[in-house]
């Protein structure tokens, strides 16, 4: 259906008598404004996206066991237009949904999803780079099977590809020419 209102329209387009004969709009509604996933009490300090955790692991869980990643991997964002009330949304001027909120996706080769992250702002960066982390904490699960992984030149970085090295993963990527710990090699045109 188009919004939430229409499962209890009356056109006939929109004719839908579970919803109706269920509970009313108003008392959905009211349950849906209340509804959690987890306890507020328990929220450790300083993590953004706690509430969430629980079902996206359900969801991360049955994506993985549907199907066996291919060879090749690749990691990427997403934006996710969103216009209500969050402290990790994104504010993207000059996209046609400016407010956005960013996911961070492990694909493969066909498109489909095997792991996710929702990005939950600076709070969630710490030691090493956020490029760096979120590829190794995507791909954790994939590793030491001799596959590889792509990436953009957010991600790419002399520090990611050892440590994917040592975890017999090889990486394919664009490498920014201004990243530190650079072989003076690569500084040539």
């Amino acid at each position: 259906m188009p919004n939430l209102g229409s499962y209890w329209s009356t056109k006939h387009r929109y004719k839908n008598n579970v919803a109706q004969k269920t509970m009313s709009r108003n008392r959905f509604e009211l349950l849906l404004r209340f509804w959690h996933f987890s306890d507020n009490k328990k929220a450790p300090e300083g993590d953004r996206i706690y509430k969430i955790h629980n079902i996206i692991d359900k969801i991360v869980n049955r994506f993985q066991n549907v199907m066996e990643p291919g060879e090749v991997l690749a990691v990427d964002e997403t934006m996710v237009p969103f216009r209500g009330r969050l402290l990790f949304r994104q504010y993207i001027p000059g996209k046609a949904h400016k407010y956005d909120v960013k996911l961070f996706k492990l694909c493969g080769t066909n498109g489909y999803t095997y792991n996710v992250q929702v990005y939950g702002g600076k709070s969630q960066v710490d030691g090493k780079r956020l490029g760096c982390r979120v590829v190794l904490d995507l791909s954790r699960r994939y590793l030491n099977m001799g596959r590889t992984m792509v990436t953009d030149n957010f991600y790419t970085s002399i520090t990611l590809a050892n440590e994917l090295l040592t975890n017999d993963t090889h990486l394919v990527g664009t490498l920014r020419s201004n990243r530190v710990k650079l072989p003076e090699i690569t500084k040539k045109k």
